[in-house]
C-alpha cells in the first residue's frame, strides 16, 4: 500500500511527557529493574544454596548449551506435557521478549544515536515494520496471559490452585495483563489524538482502538490534532 510505505512514517516520543513525568517514568522503569533484579538474585541464591554436587556439570560444555536453549526457546517440553500451558508460555516468552526489544530499540533511538553522528533509524519502512511487531507480539502477550488468567481462576488447574494462587501470584499476573492492555489503549489514544496518521494502520491494534476512541466521541485535545512535523 503506497499510502502506508512511506518514507518519513514515524512519530514523536514520549508524546505529552515533559520534565517532571519523564523523571517519573525513568524512577518507574529503575524500580522496576531493581525488582527484576532482585527476584533474579533470589533466584539464583536457591541454586547456589545446594549441597556439592559430585557430577560433572562442565562436560561437552557447547552441545549442553545448544540443548538448553532450544529447549528454552522451543518450550518443547512444555509442550510435550500440555499444549495449551505450552502455547501459553510461548506466547507470554515470545511477547514479553519482543516488547522488551522494542524498548530497547527506541532507548538507544532516543539516547544512543549520537554515537552514531545523529544517523535516526526509527523511521520509514523500519518504523512501520518496528510498530507491526509490535502490535502482532503484544497482542500474543495479551492472549498468552489471558489464557493464564483463564486456567488460574476459571479452570482452577489443579497444578496451580494452591500452589502459585498467592497475593503475589495474583499481583504479579493482573499486573502484567494491565501492562499489555494498558500500553494497547495508550497506543490506541495516541493515534487518535494524532488524527490518525495513515501510515499507522500499520499497528492494526492500536489503530482499531483508535476508530473506536472516534466511533465513541472521544474528544481530541485541540493542540494535539495536528501530528508534529517532527519527533524532535
Amino acid at each position: 500500500m503506497k499510502i502506508v510505505a512511506q518514507a518519513d512514517a514515524s512519530r514523536e516520543m514520549y508524546l505529552g511527557l515533559h520534565g517532571v513525568e519523564k523523571l517519573l517514568f525513568y524512577f518507574l522503569v529503575s524500580v522496576v529493574l531493581a525488582v527484576f533484579a532482585y527476584g533474579v538474585y533470589q533466584r539464583v541464591s536457591r541454586y547456589t544454596d545446594g549441597d556439592d554436587d559430585p557430577l560433572e556439570r562442565l562436560n561437552d560444555l557447547p552441545s549442553r548449551i545448544v540443548s538448553a536453549s532450544k529447549i528454552v526457546l522451543s518450550n518443547e517440553k512444555q509442550f510435550n506435557r500440555d499444549l495449551y500451558g505450552g502455547l501459553m508460555h510461548s506466547f507470554i516468552m515470545w511477547g514479553f521478549l519482543t516488547l522488551f526489544i522494542a524498548t530497547s530499540i527506541i532507548a538507544f533511538e532516543s539516547y544512543g544515536t549520537d554515537l552514531l553522528l545523529g544517523i535516526q533509524f526509527w523511521e520509514g519502512e523500519f518504523y512501520l515494520a518496528y510498530q507491526f511487531m509490535v502490535d502482532a507480539m503484544g497482542l500474543l502477550f495479551v492472549v498468552g496471559i489471558g489464557m493464564a488468567i483463564y486456567r488460574r481462576y476459571w479452570v482452577r488447574n489443579e497444578r496451580l490452585w494452591g500452589r502459585h494462587t498467592s497475593n503475589e501470584d495474583d499481583i504479579f499476573i493482573w499486573t502484567l495483563f494491565g501492562l499489555g492492555v494498558g500500553g494497547f489503549l495508550l497506543e490506541g489514544l495516541r493515534i487518535y489524538i494524532t488524527g490518525m496518521p495513515a501510515h499507522e494502520i500499520v499497528s492494526f491494534v492500536g489503530y482499531g482502538l483508535a476508530m473506536l476512541f472516534g466511533a465513541l466521541g472521544v474528544r481530541r485535545p485541540t493542540q494535539l490534532r495536528t501530528p508534529p512535523p517532527t519527533r524532535r
